[in-house]
């Protein structure tokens, strides 16, 4: 199904990058109240960077300066290939709104993305958690009758 296309997104992170990362993760799990992949924090991120004004992005951008989270440990995240196209069309927002600033690369509008998330209020990040699940994101595992049964 073309709706679940995956794909491996790589994070360069700081070890400043990687607690925004698990502050991120473990703040969507406790809103969602599921067991969600890596992959799926940041594509909740993701959708609901794109939900803000362009404008606020830029302003975003210049406050927090994310190039500053990025660094050499590589991480991996599968997330569905929408991910991409989501987290490209806000780049080209801003370079169409911004041009005379410094153009952000995808890795920067993930970790903006990722900065968000403890930012956004509850309903606003179960929209972006809906969208996500209905553009490819994994499904949270749903238990079994015998899982971790004794």
């Amino acid at each position: 199904m073309m709706g679940r296309a995956r794909r491996s997104f790589k994070l360069r992170l700081s070890p400043a990058g990687l607690d925004v990362l698990i502050d991120s993760h473990c703040h969507l799990i406790r809103v969602t109240r599921s067991l969600i992949a890596w992959g799926t924090t940041l594509h909740v991120g993701i959708e609901h960077l794109s939900t803000l004004p362009t404008s606020e992005i830029i302003e975003q951008l210049k406050v927090h300066e994310p190039e500053c989270l990025g660094g050499a440990e590589e991480h991996h995240v599968g997330a569905s290939i929408r991910l991409w196209d989501i987290a490209t069309s806000i780049t080209e927002r801003v370079q169409e709104t911004w041009p005379g600033g410094r153009q952000p690369n995808l890795g920067n509008i993930y970790l903006l993305a990722l900065i968000q998330i403890p930012k956004a209020g509850r309903s606003d990040l179960m929209s972006a958690f809906d969208r996500a699940l209905q553009s490819g994101a994994r499904t949270p595992a749903a238990g079994e009758v015998n899982d971790f049964a004794g």
